[in-house]
């Protein structure tokens, strides 16, 4: 602390009348729910039981995927161009047949 500045509880204490704050005897930065909600337990790459709270309804905490929903439902969402499909695959073995001949 520089010399000539007074920290706020110098401060407090020095003025007459001047009350300190009130101590808290809980801990504001983890309120009760926190406490008592369940445990994700994933396993960490220190090979401890992760001791996060799980979400809501989940039974991960969000850094282990307890936010995520999963993929979308319905196999649509599984087809993106048809570049692999079996017909595109037996399409290019024929044309490979077809440019082996020729050469």
């Amino acid at each position: 602390m520089k010399a000539g500045k007074r920290s706020w509880r110098t401060i407090f204490t020095i003025i007459p009348g001047a009350k300190e704050m009130p101590k808290r005897t809980n801990n504001p930065m983890q309120p009760e729910r926190l406490a008592i909600a369940p445990r994700c337990l994933a396993q960490t790459r220190k090979g401890t039981e992760c001791q996060s709270p799980a979400v809501k309804g989940k039974r991960r905490c969000r850094m282990h995927g307890g936010t995520n929903p999963g993929a979308p439902k319905g196999n649509q969402n599984a087809w993106k161009h048809g570049a692999r499909s079996r017909a595109a695959t037996l399409v290019a073995r024929k044309l490979r047949s077809i440019s082996k001949l020729l050469v």
